[in-house]
C-alpha cells in the first residue's frame, strides 16, 4: 500500500482535497473537476466526477478515506466541441463577400480551447503579367488574431498579431516559387501512441493542396498546428480552394475524437461558404 503523496504525486489538487475530509471528518464530493496529468506522457487535461469520504477507527478518529472517482473527459470534451459546431452551425450574419463570410467564421472561432486560433489562405489564380499565365496564390483573408481598429483615421480596418512562434505567415504566396520539400520531418512518442509533424520556415500551403489531406506542423515553440484542405464547387461549376490552419490544444494529442471534430468543423466551415 502506498501512501496518495506517491500515487497522485502530479495532483496536488487531488491531495489537497483527501487532506480536507482526513482533518474536518466530513466528505465532498463534485462533478467535472478539473485537473491536469502527465499519464500519458505529457501534461493533458482531465475532468473528474468524485466523492471522497472519511474512514473511521472504532474510537471515532478517521482512519483513512475512500475516493470513488469517475473520469468524465470525453463528455466534457464533447459538449465543449459540441458547442463550437453549433456555433459554426447558428452563423447566420449576411456575409457581403467571401472574404466577410471567412472573417465571420474566424470570429466564431476566438477564444476557443480546443482550437486556440486558426487561419484562413484562399487559393487564387492570377495573371503572371510577364508569361500571360494564371499561377497560384495563397492569399490570407481571415485570422482569430484579426482586430477592428478603433482610430478614426483607420476606422474598420484590421490589425493582425501574428505570435512570433509561428512559421513565416505571409499575406500573399506564390505557390508556384514555394517547393514541397521545404520541411523537416519530426516524430514525437507518447506512452500509447506516435505522432509525425512538420517543421517548416512557412507554412505547408503547397503540400496540403497537393496531398489533398491534413497535415501537422511543430512550431518554434514545440506547439502544434494542423493545416486542412477546403474545396468548394459552387453550381456554377466555379471551384475553390482553401486552407485552414487551426492550432492544437496543448493540453490534448491530436486523438481520432479530436481529429473527427476538426473534420466536422471543417465541413460546417464549407456548408457556410458554399452559400457566400
Amino acid at each position: 500500500m502506498k501512501p496518495a503523496t506517491e500515487i497522485w504525486y502530479d495532483m496536488p489538487e487531488l491531495i489537497a482535497m483527501l487532506d480536507r475530509v482526513r482533518e474536518s471528518g466530513k466528505g465532498i464530493y463534485g462533478h467535472e473537476l478539473y485537473m491536469e496529468s502527465s499519464r500519458d506522457g505529457y501534461k493533458e487535461e482531465m475532468y473528474l466526477d468524485y466523492s471522497h469520504n472519511p474512514i473511521y477507527k472504532l474510537d471515532g478518529a478517521v482512519w483513512g478515506v475512500i475516493g470513488i472517482m469517475t473520469e468524465s473527459t470525453q463528455k466534457v470534451l464533447n459538449e465543449r466541441r459540441l458547442k463550437t459546431l453549433n456555433k459554426l452551425s447558428y452563423q447566420t450574419a449576411d456575409a457581403e463577400s467571401l472574404k466577410s463570410a471567412c472573417q465571420i467564421i474566424m470570429k466564431a472561432l476566438q477564444n476557443n480551447q480546443d482550437i486556440p486560433y486558426a487561419l484562413i489562405y484562399l487559393i487564387e489564380n492570377n495573371k503572371d503579367p510577364n508569361t500571360g499565365f494564371d499561377s497560384p496564390v495563397a492569399r490570407l483573408v481571415a485570422t482569430t488574431f484579426d482586430e477592428v481598429c478603433k482610430e478614426e483615421s483607420i476606422h474598420e480596418k484590421l490589425k493582425r498579431r501574428i505570435p512570433d512562434y509561428f512559421p513565416e505567415t505571409h499575406e500573399m504566396i506564390d505557390l508556384t516559387k514555394i517547393s514541397y520539400h521545404d520541411h523537416d520531418t519530426y516524430m514525437e512518442k507518447y506512452a500509447t501512441s506516435t505522432y509525425l509533424f512538420l517543421r517548416c520556415d512557412c507554412w505547408p500551403i503547397n503540400l496540403v493542396m497537393k496531398e489533398e489531406n491534413p497535415i501537422q506542423v511543430l512550431l518554434k515553440d514545440n506547439s502544434q498546428a494542423i493545416l486542412l484542405p477546403i474545396k468548394l464547387t459552387f453550381c456554377n461549376e466555379r471551384n475553390l480552394s482553401a486552407v485552414l490552419i487551426c492550432g492544437i490544444n496543448l493540453l490534448r494529442k491530436l486523438d481520432d475524437k479530436y481529429m473527427e471534430f476538426y473534420k466536422v468543423r471543417n465541413y460546417k466551415i464549407i456548408k457556410y461558404l458554399m452559400y457566400h
